[in-house]
């Protein structure tokens, strides 16, 4: 079985990494399992290991980590699946393929191509409350919003910060939150906002100057500046307007309480316009416009 394993949720992506690994180790034993990287590794090695036949053994796991920084390996990728006895399993792991490269299209016709996509903000909640019981912790549903609102949305960010406080106390709460937590550039997202709305135009610039300095990308920021622009549109419509009705939808007490005060600055047909010119800038950094520039002048005209 040949499979690819790609996309940005990293924690998803290694969860089911380790899952194939553990299952190879079990059938073939612990040498059954040769991992390479494409980054350091060369073609020809990789490629030879792929197509070799196990010894005194049933068969072998191969994993390709980093396979899309390999040129030659991807330029040669047709001949690695076609060439691949039954007796080995392959995982390529890219984890971001070229999309535009007829790689690409060869991994995702020909392999078991599993794409691993970050979760919905309003998923995650869930899954905090069900991470931490897996690693003998409790939290509430509530606690559990008011995490992602201060963490962000990153699995594997979130995942740690659970473990370390579970170590702390079984029993996380808003309190070991605050007091073991970092604020995230989610949140910073709300004061880049505020400041927008206020029109604070330094402000705005600087607040996001800071977070590209943090190694904050473009994207991340702008699906952080389309969640918060649901929310707001949430108090901006809501009826009536106050913090129950926005938990009622799902929101967080945190995220409830600053998309209200967002609310009071905007109104209906600003908010729709901002969505619009939003959707519209996400569209356009993917061709040719420089991210950057294209954000500061969307936060300079809110």
């Amino acid at each position: 079985m040949i499979k690819t394993l790609c996309g940005k949720n990293e924690f998803e992506l290694k969860a089911e990494l380790k899952k194939n690994i553990a299952s190879a180790k079990n059938d073939y034993g612990d040498y059954g399992v040769e991992q390479f990287d494409g980054s350091e590794s060369s073609a020809d090695e990789i490629l030879q290991a792929a197509q070799s036949i196990p010894f005194l053994a049933e068969g072998k796991l191969v994993v390709i980590n980093n396979a899309a920084k390999n040129n030659e390996l991807m330029e040669r990728i047709e001949g690695v699946i076609e060439r691949t006895p039954d007796s080995v399993d392959l995982v390529i792991v890219g984890p971001e393929f070229d999309k535009r490269k007829s790689s690409f299209k060869l991994l995702k016709q020909k392999t078991d191509f599993k794409e691993f996509g970050e979760p919905s903000p309003y998923e995650l909640p869930k899954w905090v409350q069900n991470f931490a019981t897996s690693v003998s912790g409790n939290i509430s549903l509530e606690d559990s919003k008011y995490l992602v609102d201060r963490v962000g949305v990153n699995q594997m960010l979130l995942a740690r910060e659970i473990e370390k406080l579970v170590i702390f106390n079984p029993e996380i709460n808003k309190k070991t939150i605050k007091l073991l937590t970092d604020v995230s550039a989610q949140s910073s997202i709300f004061n880049l906002l505020d400041a927008a709305f206020n029109k604070e135009k330094d402000k705005a610039v600087n607040l996001y100057r800071k977070q590209r300095k943090q190694k904050v990308e473009p994207q991340y920021i702008i699906a952080m500046l389309t969640w918060q622009l649901h929310s707001v549109a949430q108090a901006v419509f809501a009826e009536p307007q106050n913090e129950a009705t926005l938990r009622s939808m799902g929101q967080s007490s945190f995220t409830a309480s600053k998309s209200l005060n967002l609310a009071r600055k905007i109104g209906k047909q600003k908010l729709k316009k901002l969505i619009i010119d939003l959707s519209e800038l996400d569209a356009k950094i993917k061709t040719t416009a420089d991210a950057d520039s294209a954000v500061e002048l969307y936060l300079l005209e809110i």
